[in-house]
């Protein structure tokens, strides 16, 4: 029996939009998409979401990567970063009724940023949930194993009363090795599909959207 479902955030929760974070960056550094995109750098990016860099930590070594010289202000990356993050989807209605039945914890690869800046402040799905795994906090990214281990910690879970929806595969294939069970998001459908055959319902709830 299910009793904690743990949920990821980007492409679950809320539609993200990486193309409209790194366009601002271009028009404001006056640079193509090309050299913007070339310069965000996967490693960097790791190390901001696991918590090995600060803010401007973050921010200085994405603008070493751009072409020179770079007239990128700290204030625009950041008002670029944040238009990232967009509307909260179908998933985050779900919440407030699964809440009433089921312990709700976010599973996330994220930083401090976003959270602090944007989540906490925009959104409506943290009032309804028991807590949150964030990857700048448990030091480390999903698939890792150790993300997982923590989060069940930090929830006081076990893997065979745990499910995690993400909407990367290899997120839910780690899950699923380490005995939870797991939702690939896809779709808003396909997802309450899902939730049925796992024998998972909500009370009041018209999943019409």
């Amino acid at each position: 029996m299910i009793q904690h479902i743990f949920l990821d955030i980007g492409g679950v929760l809320i539609n993200i939009h990486p193309d409209r974070c790194a366009q601002y960056w271009a028009d404001s550094a006056d640079l193509s998409l090309v050299e913007i995109k070339t310069a965000f750098s996967d490693e960097v990016h790791h190390a901001y979401e696991t918590g090995r860099l600060t803010d401007h930590e973050f921010f200085t070594a994405f603008k070493e990567g751009l072409p020179h010289p770079c007239y990128l202000k700290e204030s625009d990356f950041w008002r670029g970063w944040q238009k990232l993050l967009g509307k909260e989807t179908a998933v985050s209605d779900l919440l407030k009724p699964l809440s009433k039945e089921y312990n709700i914890w976010l599973l996330s690869n994220t930083n401090p940023s976003h959270i602090r800046d944007e989540i906490d402040l925009r959104y409506q799905f943290p009032n309804h949930i028991n807590g949150a795994i964030y990857s700048f906090d448990a030091r480390v990214r999903k698939p890792d194993r150790a993300i997982y281990d923590y989060a069940l910690k930090t929830a006081s879970a076990v893997p065979s009363k745990s499910l995690f929806i993400d909407d990367l595969k290899e997120n839910i294939d780690m899950a699923q090795s380490l005995g939870w069970a797991g939702i690939h998001y896809e779709n808003f459908d396909q997802l309450k599909d899902e939730l049925k055959s796992y024998n998972i319902h909500m009370k009041n709830l018209e999943l019409t959207t």
